[in-house]
């Protein structure tokens, strides 16, 4: 389980904006009052699974390993909050913004975050296997040692973005990446890559570093 510093908020008043349903408002405020005043105690995590945060901003807090499988993200802000860890399988996140967010180790097998904002967030050993990020903003993303195959990023911006270093590189198998933005980014992948547009297209090796060379990231190293 996954534990930070006193950086990241973690009492009500630390919260922008609670969810407007009674529930997942109800969910967050138990959360938080539980939450002991020593941030190096593990404490019980956020028991979100299923339910609707719709309208919340939650900003900054501190939602290590919080438990929010299916629940529904839409639009809802959590910049630079802190989900390391966190299990978000099948989880709805289209346009959710997680920009600066610490997601080390986050579960997101399944999930919709498509057109979501993830610039800037610390995406390291994630496992987002099959998700929706169609869209997505991964601008100056660290993704070393994720793991997202099968995942569909057809359209995502990931200029500036980390794929990690030789011992920690992306693992994207047959990651759908048609239209994606690639400039400037840098580190080391797993493939074969998806690169088809109307029809699937595997590559992998040399042609696949040529690829990311034609979509200006001639520095990204490919691992066969």
């Amino acid at each position: 389980m996954e534990t930070m510093s006193e950086n990241f908020g973690r009492t009500r008043g630390d919260v922008v904006a609670f969810p407007h349903d009674m529930a997942a408002k109800q969910a967050l405020e138990t959360y938080l009052d539980d939450l002991p005043e020593d941030p190096r105690i593990v404490s019980r995590p956020l028991a979100g699974n299923g339910l609707d945060f719709s309208g919340a901003d939650l900003s900054g807090l501190n939602l290590a390993a919080a438990y929010l499988d299916e629940a529904i993200l839409d639009q809802v802000r959590l910049r630079n909050a802190n989900l390391g860890g966190a299990s978000l399988i099948a989880a709805h996140m289209r346009g959710a913004d997680l920009s600066g967010a610490y997601l080390r180790k986050a579960q997101g097998r399944a999930c919709d975050a498509r057109n979501a904002l993830l610039i800037g967030a610390y995406l390291q050993k994630i496992e987002f296997e099959d998700a929706d990020l169609r869209n997505a903003d991964l601008r100056r993303a660290d993704l070393a040692r994720a793991w997202l195959a099968g995942t569909d990023l057809r359209g995502a911006d990931l200029r500036a973005c980390d794929f990690g270093g030789p011992t920690s590189s992306a693992a994207l198998l047959e990651v759908r990446m048609a239209d994606s933005r690639l400039d400037g980014a840098t580190g080391h992948v797993s493939g074969p890559v998806d690169v088809g547009t109307t029809s699937p297209q595997l590559i992998n090796g040399d042609e696949l570093k040529r690829w990311f060379a034609d979509h200006g990231a001639p520095e990204v190293e490919v691992h066969n």
